[in-house]
């Protein structure tokens, strides 16, 4: 089956690679009430289909974006500010199974439990998802996540209201044990919001 995008573009909890009992790559996308459905079309087509429905040019995001989190691969899709999506190697339904790479709606991680093979990603509505990345990486992800949201909503702020996302941003180091690499990219992104604002 082929969903129409457009209309579920906001309750997309999740995007899995999966196989079509056809044959060939699907996608599953799972909802936010935590339902799951098999879409035929590949994963990379969903993610540009949803890119295209928003306006959003994957490749500018990566090269605006990727200095700013000091990331060249592996970078969060932010759809919009409140809809931003994390890659995370994910267990998927491939014949045969296999680690392949998802992503995850931020706004819809409700936590994660860290075990020793596999650890669980827990959705808002309770859907769970294996994933094989380390705790670390996944923590490092939603962090990523999250300061692209802040980079996004000064965007849109265009300098009004600097302070709030300063103290934001400071606030996402000490919520989490950060590397000095981590708070160097926080501190570059404030530097350079600050110098482009003011």
């Amino acid at each position: 089956m082929r969903y129409n995008l457009e209309q579920v573009k906001k309750e997309i909890a999740a995007l899995l690679p999966s196989a079509h009992p056809e044959g060939g790559e699907a996608t599953m996308l799972i909802n936010a009430r935590g339902e799951k459905h098999l879409d035929r079309r590949s994963l990379r087509w969903i993610v540009r289909r949803l890119a295209s429905l928003y306006n959003l040019d994957l490749a500018a995001i990566r090269n605006n974006y990727g200095p700013l989190l000091g990331r060249k691969r592996y970078l969060p899709i932010p759809f919009t500010y409140k809809l931003i999506y994390l890659p995370l190697s994910l267990k998927a339904a491939t014949i045969p199974p296999a680690a392949r790479l998802g992503y995850i709606s931020l706004k819809d991680i409700a936590g994660f439990k860290a075990n020793p093979e596999l650890n669980v990603i827990i959705l808002q509505s309770g859907f769970e998802l294996f994933c094989l990345n380390a705790p670390a990486t996944i923590e490092r992800r939603i962090r990523d996540g999250r300061l692209l949201q802040k980079i996004m909503r000064g965007e849109q702020l265009k300098g009004e209201n600097l302070y709030h996302l300063a103290k934001e941003s400071l606030s996402l180091v000490a919520e989490k044990r950060c590397g000095t690499e981590e708070i160097a990219r926080f501190t570059a992104n404030l530097l350079h919001y600050l110098t482009k604002n003011l």
